[in-house]
């Protein structure tokens, strides 16, 4: 049972978990069009009045994010009533996902209300051959029809548009890679770009195609060289490499992201959804355990998880989120939230890394872009030095 207590969690995070079907290499919780027609409104009311609940306890977020699956997957009118029920017009930002195949003119209403004010697009390639080996619904033609009509939304109501692309895919050529951004950038002007280098997720079609070796993906030094080509096209583009896979002109960050980055607290709520909540002396995370369909016909609030957080699980997930992004670490800051020293903690462990991959000041610790490419490794590193709670030993 999802209970807020003295946490007030600064974003909000609703989870659509309809899609058309799934692509292949993903790993969010979504079900295929198939085993869901007929569900869409009772999952959507519940959503809705555990909304209600939430904003009269809390007052309302900073942020909102929907995220899916595929939001679009849900009428105009629905999506309202969600929104509306969360009082997104007194957020700061409040960011839809939507795919290219099914994002139309019917959704213009909300923007028009200001209901939502940033619009995220997964395009992933501009090359047909390699969207069908990721299992997309969109064409390049449906890419091109999409990207057009945000750039219209955007001239009539002003709001942000961000779009994914992805790297290292297979039949993909570095030469295709700097085409897509290219292209993206020439056609729809986004102040915002989310570059993903491909990951096998376990469980998924492509790991067990790439298991059966009947796709073969890049190796790590190819992924390395391409990124460094990709992530050096936007900059000549003017787009601010601000998180490893995230890029902003004109300082237009996500603003919702960086409530993650910064290890600030967020509640997720439907299927599927996480939450990091904190009160003065404890943090937890919450996951909703609930299928698409249980979490229909489920009692309000039922089925998220509670879990508490260990101070050294705190630290970790911490120096992962805050070591993603440009900004880094802030010692003070770090010294402050956790009543630990960074330097008398991690320095040894420092010096011994690549000088290539850091800097180090007294007041700041934060990754290269070489750095970004190994952060698990110096991640891992550095988590060996956090100090275990006493109710561990």
């Amino acid at each position: 049972m999802l209970t807020l207590g003295a946490s007030n969690p600064k974003a909000l995070y609703l989870h659509i978990p309809f899609c058309t079907t799934c692509c292949s290499y993903c790993a969010f919780y979504s079900e295929p069009e198939a085993s869901w027609t007929g569900s869409q409104e009772a999952y959507v009311t519940r959503l809705e009045q555990e909304i209600t609940g939430v904003v009269q306890e809390t007052g309302g977020f900073e942020t909102i994010f929907i995220g899916g699956g595929n939001p679009g997957s849900l009428t105009e009118l629905q999506l309202s009533r969600l929104l509306v029920a969360a009082k997104s017009t007194q957020c700061s930002e409040v960011t839809i996902e939507m795919n290219p195949e099914t994002f139309s003119e019917s959704y213009f209403p909300l923007f028009e209300k200001k209901l939502i004010t940033r619009v995220s697009m997964g395009i992933q390639s501009m090359d047909d051959s390699v969207l069908r080996q990721l299992g997309r619904n969109a064409t390049v033609e449906d890419n091109l029809r999409a990207i057009a009509l945000a750039k219209k939304a955007h001239g009539l109501y002003d709001i942000d548009l961000s779009f994914d692309l992805m790297a290292a895919l297979p039949g993909q050529s570095i030469q295709m890679a700097l085409q897509d951004i290219d292209t993206v950038v020439s056609l729809g002007d986004p102040e915002h770009i989310s570059l993903y280098c491909l990951t096998v997720e376990e469980g998924t079609e492509l790991a067990r195609r790439v298991s059966e070796r009947e796709l073969k993906v890049w190796d790590d030094d190819g992924q390395m060289e391409l990124l460094e080509r990709l992530w050096n096209r936007l900059d000549q583009l003017g787009y601010e490499h601000y998180e490893v896979s995230n890029f902003a002109r004109n300082g237009r960050y996500c603003k919702h992201n960086l409530v993650y980055w910064n290890l600030d607290t967020y509640l997720g709520l439907g299927s599927s959804a996480a939450s990091f909540l904190q009160s003065e002396s404890h943090s937890w995370h919450y996951s909703q355990k609930e299928d698409l369909h249980a979490f229909a016909e489920g009692t309000l609030f039922g089925g998220y998880e509670k879990e508490k957080l260990g101070s050294d699980q705190l630290v970790e997930e911490y120096l992962m989120m805050a070591l993603r992004t440009n900004r880094g670490i802030e010692k003070n800051l770090f010294n402050a939230r956790f009543s630990l020293d960074f330097d008398s903690l991690f320095s040894k462990t420092i010096a011994n890394l690549d000088p290539l991959w850091y800097s180090d000041t007294s007041h700041l610790f934060v990754l290269s872009k070489v750095g970004w490419m190994v952060l698990d490794e110096i991640v891992l590193r550095l988590a060996l030095q956090i100090p275990q709670p006493l109710d561990r030993h």
